[in-house]
């Protein structure tokens, strides 16, 4: 009986997140009510409660379940690559299939991620994306260890590999501008492997 509870907690948590992140990503997390994402995910108001402290709370942990099960896929994707140099070449693929599986993910991570200066004051700890960013930059370190590219400073790669892909996510979910992921994918692979200069 107990584990019938546990897995029953656990997924009704689970259909609050994914609810969450639905309506944040349609409304933005200052126009959303939580009686919103409570009809979303089929529970009462007061059962939101049980599991986050209040509207705060369940935003952080949108971001951090998204963070937990995205980077877990990118990482058993690339897990399969045994060249350190093919590891981040092939990241890009993997971080543009993962967060384009669900619409709603992309346009989420986009939108709050941009979140404002205030509610950063608020929770200075809260930073979604560390965890992703400290992968890839290992990957980049891998990928100049390996010699397969040239010996620049890995955290400012990781910015600017970070940079584009957002900016190319965000393309994506909120006009439609980008026809192509798949050409444009192509592209930053091709400028990764030779470089911009003549």
């Amino acid at each position: 009986l107990k584990n019938t509870y546990e897995v029953s907690r656990k997924l009704k948590r689970e259909r609050i997140l994914n609810a969450g992140i639905a309506v944040f990503a349609e409304k933005g997390f200052h126009e959303t009510k939580i009686s919103e994402i409570a009809k979303k995910a089929k529970v009462a108001d007061g059962t939101i409660y049980r599991y986050f402290e209040n509207k705060d709370d369940l935003l952080m942990s949108c971001f951090d379940e998204i963070i937990t099960v995205k980077l877990n896929e990118v990482k058993i994707k690339l897990e399969k690559i045994p060249n350190k140099g093919d590891k981040l070449i092939s990241f890009i693929d993997a971080h543009i299939k993962a967060f384009t599986e669900n619409p709603s993910i992309a346009k989420f991570m986009i939108l709050e991620l941009r979140q404002s200066p205030e509610f950063y004051k608020k929770y200075p700890k809260f930073w979604p994306i560390k965890r992703y960013l400290a992968y890839l930059k290992r990957l980049c370190e891998g990928a100049i260890e390996a010699g397969k590219i040239k010996p620049v400073n890995p955290s400012v790669l990781t910015i600017m590999l970070f940079g584009m892909m957002d900016y190319v996510l965000m393309e994506w979910a909120l006009t439609d501008k980008i026809d192509s992921l798949e050409n444009i994918k192509n592209e930053i692979q091709k400028i990764l492997e030779s470089g911009i200069k003549k």
